[in-house]
């Protein structure tokens, strides 16, 4: 019999379901199966009787298969008797059988192709990830921190839960680098329209130099909804770095003396279109709505959707094998925001290490003017659209943005 997983059993309460043993019911060499099924729940809401059938099979094999023709949860355990052991009868744990209906199981289904912004040449094909069986965990990729994540439900739309963060920035010498802004948001994903994640990591090009954390994306075509903020660099003779900021949250500041600024609080759909570059130690912020040369070319402006069509990278080649879905995200090469750098650069080095570098994220967090002092934390960001249910100054320890995507149900 394979486990289930954890979670609670309901309270057991006398029903008539009724509980049929197909396969094998008679004992076998002195063995004894039997199984027990409660339930969590007698009646229907308004107290109304019902039946639920549970068949259970493969009683004398070494699988059990148990279906049952209602959605619900109920709680299964095995007992093993023999007539001469002295232990018997032996239990197994109480588990949960949960019973989803075939029409979610069916509908609730994401799929997710990665994309170079850069390079047309790259593609990973698209695969199909059901929500109900399990969550779709997506996270920075040290070999190719710039790649963008395209995810588009195919069947109906879906409502979600994404738990997403930025990530931390380094560590030098003992003294730690900020962790990155964390924020827990629900939102419907609609029908064969794009939705971008971004989530670079704590290396260059998506972090600054001086090694501050890489911010978390998530776009509905081109239109950011929400950002989380990297953590700030640490310096190498003292000074933290500041953490990052979950969606409309400020970065904090870095320690020491010369201590990064964090980045500023953008307001709920207040984040000024233009995207800004860091300069110097001076850090820079992300575009509302992305740029790309070849679709401002085509005179379609940062927000406007493009119709339904393929991935495009930043020189406008087209990805033959990515999905034909409603798009509007434009790829941009690194001079023009498209690997969200945007944290403060560090003009301080130790043996030819850069430290204390700012995060990158909605606004991001200034460098360490000194190799004693931690760079500013990133500032997060949401436009509105989406609902937060949680966001935090910091969360992610790790050198990798992460999105984690489950089923609301």
């Amino acid at each position: 019999m394979t486990r289930a997983g954890g979670g609670n059993g309901g309270e057991s309460a006398y029903n008539n379901q009724i509980a049929t043993l197909v396969g094998g019911t008679s004992a076998a060499d002195g063995v004894d199966p039997f199984i027990e099924v409660s339930y969590t729940s007698a009646t229907q809401s308004g107290g109304t009787q019902v039946t639920t059938n549970t068949t259970i099979s493969g009683a004398n094999s070494s699988t059990l298969t148990i279906k049952s023709d209602r959605v619900g949860v109920q709680t299964v355990q095995c007992r093993l008797t023999h007539p001469t052991s002295a232990n018997s009868p032996i239990l197994s744990d109480t588990v949960n059988f949960e019973t989803i209906s075939a029409i979610n199981l069916s509908r609730s289904i994401i799929n997710y192709e990665v994309c170079l912004d850069t390079s047309y040449l790259t593609f990973t094909p698209t695969v199909s990830q059901n929500l109900f069986l399990s969550s779709l965990q997506l996270g920075g990729f040290l070999e190719n921190p710039t790649r963008a994540i395209i995810i588009y439900p195919s069947e109906e739309n879906v409502p979600v839960k994404i738990t997403m963060a930025g990530s931390a920035g380094q560590s030098f010498n003992g003294n730690a680098g900020g962790q990155g802004g964390s924020c827990v948001f629900t939102y419907t994903l609609k029908k064969n329209v794009e939705y971008v994640f971004k989530l670079g990591c704590t290396v260059e090009p998506t972090s600054s130099i001086g090694r501050g954390g890489a911010g978390a994306y998530f776009y509905e075509k081109g239109r950011l909804l929400v950002a989380c903020g990297g953590g700030g660099a640490s310096g190498w003779s003292g000074g933290t770095g500041g953490a990052g900021g979950g969606a409309g949250i400020a970065g904090a500041n870095g320690s020491g003396t010369g201590g990064g600024r964090g980045g500023i609080k953008a307001n709920d759909g207040q984040l000024p279109s233009a995207g800004l570059l860091p300069s110097g130690i001076t850090a820079g912020k992300v575009e509302s709505c992305t740029t790309g040369l070849y679709w401002k070319n085509q005179g379609v402006s940062p927000c406007s959707d493009v119709g339904q069509q393929r991935f495009r990278d930043a020189d406008g080649n087209e990805v033959g094998n990515s999905s034909l879905i409603q798009r509007g995200y434009k790829s941009a090469p690194s001079t023009n925001y498209g690997f969200r750098h945007n944290g403060g650069n560090s003009a301080t080095s130790v043996s030819g290490v850069f430290v204390g570098g700012g995060g990158s994220g909605a606004y991001g967090g200034n460098a360490a003017s000194n190799a004693s002092s931690g760079g500013g934390g990133a500032s997060g960001y949401t436009n509105g659209s989406v609902t937060i249910l949680s966001s935090n100054q910091g969360g992610n320890p790790s050198n990798l943005c992460f999105a984690n995507i489950e089923v609301l149900t």
